[in-house]
């Protein structure tokens, strides 16, 4: 017999069958869900027909369209994708396997044409045969489904508009993220802020992207007076599980000053907010507020990540909860520079350019290190990539790789800026899905095991509470949390959600947090505040908040 083995990125190099024999092998498999076995054995003469013969990789030839986006590097989780037409009216899909050159792949390198594409009914079921044929893992609880895109970063909606791209991108991931290809490699991009933006790629390792004159000089401007009048304190952030128990204040680590813009605070936040959506490709209901950064004269903030590294955290349950198990964070970080510095003051990369260890691993702490990757003094801005602050730029980078397993080098800081200067900047953080998507303790669940997670070692935060909102009010409205911005500067309300006539919408608060609901004429509800470990309300014809049953999880 014949064994293919299908959870392994390291398969032979597939090339299709008679069509009519290919199709009917490749619906079984996938209706079978065999990729979710170890191993399968077929028939020698099926393995034939399902997929074809090996060829050596240097006789393919990548149409003009597929060659611009193909890498010297591979990347985890992305596979671009050429529609192939062939004689009879078939076609075929031809596959690259991390994005990668077939002659700077590996000898055992996915380069195939897979079989079967006659059979495909709807996106979802060859996006499904995409990935089972390729040995994608099967998906764990809380994963987001996987998807492909055009070259513009648009979901496909049917099997047609694949078979009429010039090239498209199958991420596992399932969210888009804009092809690295080379160091210097320039991508235009359609429709961002009412024209085009030139995406041009920095780094490959970590996924670094530049886009100079992003903002003008009056929305710097403004960015920066809307900050002021807010009033700035001191920058906190979220310690790991070791860091607390030594009793390191947030002070070691960061030392500049912030505020948080939310879109309600201003039309130009608003309007800055969906520019990054379009800039991204990703909705704008998975973006975060901008948070609004001031350093002065030899202030930092030391390398960190941006994105959870849950075996870190092995005693704080709830955010293993709130980052889903790995599957909710963010995603990329659009930085924003809002003024130009002279000297220091430059975001700092400095595991630039080290490999990726187990780059078909999930992750974990077995990934974590491995020849040529190490962890650099967090403290230094010596070596790495360093960017420096470029008024009304900002800088593009990924946390995750397309598989949905975070970046190591994606670490960064920023640097000391330099004497008698200020720097001013922004993030804005945009996350894997919706930013207030909710889930719940799965025991048993992957991660636990892949990140080391000892049951019972931690509680959820006391103070974690998990709010519902029901909308029987006959209008859509919309969720304001009532920021408290301290005494000197009052409260500020920041739009959550909309909640659709008779919709729901779930949140993950803490104690003491106060929500209302809003419809569009500026109608508001009664105040309510969240009290652990759950409260649910429902929004009468009246305006009114009443407590109300929780609903089971969907």
């Amino acid at each position: 017999p014949f064994w293919l083995k299908t959870d392994s990125y390291h398969s032979p190099l597939l090339l299709s069958g008679p069509p009519a024999v290919a199709t009917v092998l490749w619906v079984a498999m996938v209706h079978l869900r065999l990729s979710a076995l170890s191993w399968i054995p077929l028939a020698g003469l099926a393995a034939q027909f399902l997929i074809g013969q090996a060829v050596d990789t240097s006789d393919i030839v990548a149409s003009a369209a597929v060659r611009e986006y193909l890498s010297e590097d591979s990347f985890p989780g992305l596979v671009v994708l050429e529609p192939l037409k062939l004689d009879g009216g078939v076609w075929s899909l031809r596959t690259y396997y991390g994005g990668q050159l077939p002659f700077a792949a590996p000898e055992r390198s996915l380069v195939r044409d897979l079989p079967g594409t006659a059979a495909w009914t709807s996106i979802e079921e060859a996006t499904e045969a995409i990935g089972t044929s390729l040995g994608f893992a099967p998906l764990e609880p809380l994963q987001t489904p996987w998807a492909v895109f055009d070259a513009q970063g648009g979901r496909l909606q049917d099997v047609e508009a694949l078979k009429a791209a010039p090239v498209a991108f199958f991420l596992e991931l399932g969210v888009w993220m804009w092809p690295a290809v080379r160091i210097g490699f320039e991508q235009q991009l359609r429709d961002v802020g009412g024209g085009t933006a030139l995406l041009r790629t920095l780094s490959l390792r970590p996924k670094v992207f530049e886009v100079r004159e992003f903002l003008s000089g009056e929305e710097t401007e403004e960015v920066m007076r809307l900050g002021e009048k807010q009033g700035l304190r001191a920058s906190k952030g979220v310690m790991q599980s070791r860091d607390i128990e030594s009793g390191k204040k947030h002070t070691q680590f960061r030392t500049s000053k912030q505020a948080w813009l939310g879109n309600s605070l201003s039309p130009l936040i608003a309007k800055l907010d969906l520019r990054v959506s379009e800039l991204t490709r990703v909705p704008a209901s998975h973006n975060e507020p901008v948070q609004l950064l001031r350093y002065g004269e030899g202030q930092y903030y030391h390398a960190h990540m941006d994105w959870t590294e849950l075996e870190l955290y092995d005693n704080q349950k709830d955010l293993w909860i709130s980052s889903h198990f790995g599957f909710q964070d963010r995603l990329a970080t659009v930085f924003w520079y809002l003024n130009d510095v002279e000297e220091g003051g430059e975001t700092f990369f400095p595991k630039h350019g080290q490999p990726i260890c187990e780059p078909a691993s999930r992750g974990g702490e077995p990934t974590r290190l491995c020849p040529g990757a190490f962890d650099p003094d967090m403290k230094s801005c010596d070596g790495g990539l360093k960017v420096p602050p470029r008024k009304g730029s900002v800088i593009l980078w990924y946390n995750f790789h397309a598989s949905g397993r975070g970046d190591r080098n994606s670490l960064h800081a920023g640097c000391p800026v330099g004497s008698n200067l200020t720097k001013w900047s922004a993030n804005k953080w945009v996350r894997i899905k919706p930013l207030h998507s909710t889930a719940r303790w799965i025991a048993g669940h992957p991660a636990v095991k892949r990140h080391s997670w000892v049951e019972g070692s931690a509680e959820v935060d006391p103070n974690a509470c998990q709010m519902e909102f029901l909308n029987e009010a006959g209008v859509q409205v919309d969720v304001m949390w009532k920021a408290d911005q301290g005494e000197a500067h009052g409260h500020d309300l920041h739009k959550i959600e909309s909640v659709l006539v008779d919709g729901r919408s779930s949140l993950n608060a803490f104690r003491g947090h106060e929500f209302l609901l809003r419809d569009d004429s500026g109608r508001a509800s009664n105040l309510v505040a969240c009290t652990p470990p759950s409260s649910a309300f429902a929004l009468s014809k009246d305006f009114v908040l009443k407590v109300t049953e929780m609903r089971p999880e969907l």
